[in-house]
């Protein structure tokens, strides 16, 4: 009897010190789906570049803008006799490659030109769409075309100005 009692004691303790385990339960219904879109990094290569063509200043007497636009449309000062302009012109040409119908924001920063002879800076501003959307995977990718304008002054100095064309493009 002796034993019996130890043994009952000990299947006692057994089931006090192990938990109860409960058969497990799957969602009720659908359950959820899962998804992942995968898309291709995106590269932006550049062709050309912006070149305003010569610019006479002709007693400036107020700050004049010279744009230039993605179309290669050269507005000189909006019509002034302060300014006058002549020579060839050009836009850089961007071509970004992705993944097929994904849309992409095209940014655009202002950049200095410097003048080559004394150090002055002009602000340039890009200009052109600010986003386009990939029809196609890879190549041969989604050509667009960037202007720019800047602003003249009185005070501006002539020479020669060059800088850089500030894009990226990034997925929205």
């Amino acid at each position: 009897m002796n034993k019996f009692v130890k043994f009952a004691a000990l299947a006692a303790t057994v089931l006090v010190t192990t938990p109860a385990l409960a058969a497990p339960v799957g969602v009720t219904g659908a359950p959820p789906s899962a998804t992942a879109r995968i898309i291709r990094p995106l590269s932006l290569t550049s062709t050309g570049s912006l070149n305003f063509g010569t610019i006479v200043l002709n007693g400036v007497t107020a700050n004049r803008t010279v744009a230039l636009s993605s179309g290669n449309v050269l507005d000189c000062g909006a019509g002034t006799t302060e300014l006058q302009c002549s020579g060839a012109t050009s836009v850089p040409t961007y071509n970004v490659r992705g993944t097929n119908n994904q849309v992409v924001t095209v940014i655009k920063t202002a950049s200095n030109l410097t003048n080559s002879t004394d150090g002055t800076t002009l602000s340039m501003t890009p200009s052109g769409v600010n986003s386009v959307t990939l029809t196609n995977s890879g190549a041969p990718g989604f050509d667009f075309n960037i202007g720019g304008s800047i602003v003249i002054g009185a005070a501006t100095t002539d020479g020669v100005y060059s800088g850089t064309v500030n894009v990226e493009v990034d997925y929205q």
